[in-house]
């Protein structure tokens, strides 16, 4: 069954990523610097979630429906999971 998505629970979402991310980044073993990919591309992610969230909350909580249907189609969650199936 399809859920509905609301702001707030997309913010949730993007919130529950970027805190899995960075505990994933703080368990990664030193790096060195700017030599280790997967430690970049880990950061890359992140930079591209706080983007997202940022655009999120400068859209506002109260953004109709369709807007936000088109910002969770258009935001590329890590995995590519929207969370619209979520139950």
């Amino acid at each position: 069954m399809r859920k509905l998505q609301t702001w707030q629970g997309v913010r949730d979402r993007l919130e529950a990523r970027r805190a899995a991310l960075n505990e994933e980044i703080a368990a990664y073993p030193a790096p060195i610097a700017a030599c280790d990919a997967q430690f970049n591309h880990l950061l890359e992610r992140r930079t591209g979630l706080n983007a997202q969230l940022g655009r999120l909350i400068e859209m506002g909580e109260g953004m109709d429906a369709n807007a936000l249907a088109e910002f969770a189609a258009s935001c590329p969650f890590p995995g590519g999971d929207t969370g619209e199936n979520q139950q």
